[in-house]
């Protein structure tokens, strides 16, 4: 099963563990998150991309804010970090 049909649910299940309906989080933040799924970097980081575009409508969550940081110890690398909002789901009256 490819990871882009089950990212969603994995970012579902990760935002509810954390309890907040928005936060900061990162690519390595998500994959700790799952250890024993051996989830890809590059993988998790082009859904939470996406989902910065709004390419996956039915996904709960959708990332509003796209930030790039300077890692603080050696090697020094640029992390992005992302801010994951839940959606606010549209409701329709019968009126």
């Amino acid at each position: 099963m490819p990871e882009s049909l089950f990212l969603p649910d994995l970012l579902e299940q990760y935002m509810s563990r954390r309890g907040c309906p928005e936060c900061w989080i990162t690519v390595q933040e998500i994959r700790a998150g799952f250890p024993s799924l051996c989830l890809s970097g590059p993988a998790v980081a082009g859904f939470l991309r996406r989902c910065h575009t709004m390419a996956f409508p039915s996904c709960r969550y959708r990332v509003t804010r796209i930030e790039k940081i300077r890692d603080t110890v050696p090697p020094y690398r640029s992390i992005r970090r992302y801010l994951v909002q839940e959606r606010q789901i549209a409701r329709i009256d019968g009126h």
